[in-house]
């Protein structure tokens, strides 16, 4: 971080106590040892804090909360107890544990998010994995672009992303949220915090607390740069997500689903539910929920997914009816040769005015170039420029005719 001393960790860590805690390793990579372990019986260990833990660098910088494995309930259900270690900060980041991130962070994301002009702008997407970090261009990012719905009924996105921007100048519009990487300003856990009561889900959470926040008038923008990136490798000590869906825990992941099918108005939601009762863990109501299937691309009563041909951004020069049958004489721009929406390195130059001649035509045919989010404007878009003169060839054989017909009528 360029400012380390402002960044305060907000850790909700379920774990056994055998297991290295992570504050445990991040000490012990800044060289100071912070616990003793001592096995008091074959299923109780007794963790000590020692008296170099104060020495630790920053450890005074990170509010930690500690569940007991025996006591965990899911990622999605952590998360929601982090409003247990939220303090007066004025911006909030959420990630995924293993996550690396680029130098000076924290002034990237706050410019990011400066840059939406949005008090309740949330700059997200899904991370790039580790080994992109040194291969790809930091600015080649990540975007979330098809909704399908799962198995279950609820709407789910492609989770490492299935379309991509490059050199955005600023950050772009978007229809999904990644629980891997989200900025924004902190009144968004006051307003829309993780549900507590959906406990053992993992991924199907998402459309539904976008949803929440959306109805409530926050936007999500896709940013311009990487800005942390995700170990997608599996968990060398061999556990995994699927840990969340043992048959054990299906009767409490199975009434989590029917709480957000609920509210997301989903057949198979609970039965005889009344949505006034989720208080702030249900929708708001500066948006429609129908506003929201309309913005996204799907059909929430039918289930049917985001089609595969709607494109991943929409462009300022995309039009609400594209399909014309009989397209109007669009406009002709013959001395404008820096369009916004085409890249201007590969529009080629039309001639000067001041060196055309009379009877001259210029030839402005200009390739048609799809602009950075892969959006084109129309085929039919006129191609070419005529000059205003007739050629010079025309006039001579006019000239010639009206000579004859002179010649003709007077001296005959």
């Amino acid at each position: 971080a360029k400012e380390p001393e402002k960044v305060f960790v907000g850790l909700v860590e379920q774990a056994y106590e055998e297991d290295t805690f992570c504050i445990e390793a991040y000490c012990k990579e800044m060289g100071v040892d912070i616990y003793k372990k001592v096995p008091i019986r074959a299923d109780t260990t007794k963790v000590i804090a020692k008296p170099e833990r104060g020495t630790c660098p920053h450890i005074d910088q990170i509010r930690k909360l500690s569940i007991h494995n025996v006591a965990a309930k899911g990622p999605v259900w952590a998360r929601s107890m982090t409003r247990k270690v939220l303090g007066n900060e004025e911006f909030c980041l959420q990630i995924d544990s293993h996550m690396k991130f680029v130098q000076d962070w924290d002034e990237k994301a706050k410019m990011e998010w400066a840059a939406t002009g949005n008090e309740f702008g949330i700059i997200s997407t899904t991370p790039k994995g580790f080994g992109d970090m040194d291969t790809t261009d930091v600015h080649e990012v990540p975007r979330q672009c098809l909704v399908h719905f799962l198995e279950v009924g609820i709407p789910h996105y492609t989770p490492r992303g299935d379309g991509k921007v490059k050199d955005l100048k600023t950050p772009l519009l978007s229809h999904a949220w990644s629980a891997g990487f989200s900025f924004s300003k902190c009144h968004l856990e006051e307003s829309a915090p993780y549900d507590p009561f959906t406990p053992y889900i993992m991924g199907v959470e998402q459309f539904a607390r976008y949803a929440r926040f959306w109805t409530r008038g926050y936007d999500v923008y896709t940013p311009t740069q990487n800005i942390v990136y995700h170990n997608y490798q599996e968990n060398p000590d061999g556990h995994n997500a699927m840990e969340w869906m043992k048959r054990r825990k299906e009767r409490f992941r199975k009434q989590a689903v029917e709480r957000i099918k609920s509210y997301l108005w989903l057949p198979g939601g609970t039965e005889g539910m009344n949505l006034s009762n989720l208080g702030i863990y249900g929708l708001g109501k500066r948006r429609t929920l129908k506003q929201l299937a309309d913005f996204v691309g799907i059909d929430l009563e039918t289930q049917e997914s985001r089609s595969d041909s709607m494109s991943c951004a929409i462009s300022p020069v995309d039009n609400m009816f594209d399909e014309p049958d009989d397209l109007d004489p669009q406009p002709e721009y013959p001395l404008r040769t820096k369009m916004a929406f085409y890249r201007e390195e590969e529009v080629k130059q039309p001639p000067s005015l001041e060196i055309l001649g009379e009877g001259d035509v210029a030839d402005i045919a200009k390739e048609l170039i799809p602009n950075k989010d892969e959006q084109a404007l129309p085929d039919s878009l006129p191609t070419t420029v005529e000059s205003m003169y007739p050629s010079g060839t025309l006039i001579f054989v006019l000239w010639v005719f009206g000579l004859l017909a002179w010649c003709g009528l007077f001296l005959s």
